[in-house]
């Protein structure tokens, strides 16, 4: 890997944990408990978390070259917005099937493109 590579990951990862940890920094007591209990429910991390955690790992991979964590990521990503579709379900039909769609034919188009 090249210095720009490094960089560039370091600031993929660097910049939202930073401005994760600004943000709290900012929040007051009551926000801070929300943002707790958020983090101890195993749910949060099939939607927001697979979501941001795929993201940065495809990103991550492309980067890098390491194609396995590239498909590791992009697996993880589209299983976080049709979980996402799901959990919306109870608010709205049709964005609900919409994103779970979505989600479904950028996993195909991911195959086709990267397989």
């Amino acid at each position: 890997m090249d210095a720009v590579q490094i960089v560039f990951l370091v600031l993929l990862w660097g910049v939202p944990i930073f401005r994760f940890i600004q943000e709290y920094r900012k929040m007051n007591e009551e926000e801070h408990a929300e943002i707790k209990a958020s983090l101890k429910n195993p749910l949060y991390y099939l939607d927001d978390g697979f979501r941001y955690i795929g993201f940065l790992l495809m990103f991550t991979g492309m980067i890098a070259s390491i194609p396995v964590i590239q498909h590791i990521g992009a697996a993880i990503l589209f299983i976080g917005w049709f979980y996402g579709g799901l959990d919306h379900l109870d608010k709205s039909v049709k964005q609900s099937v919409g994103l779970m769609l979505f989600a479904v034919l950028m996993a195909g188009v991911y195959y086709l493109i990267w397989a």
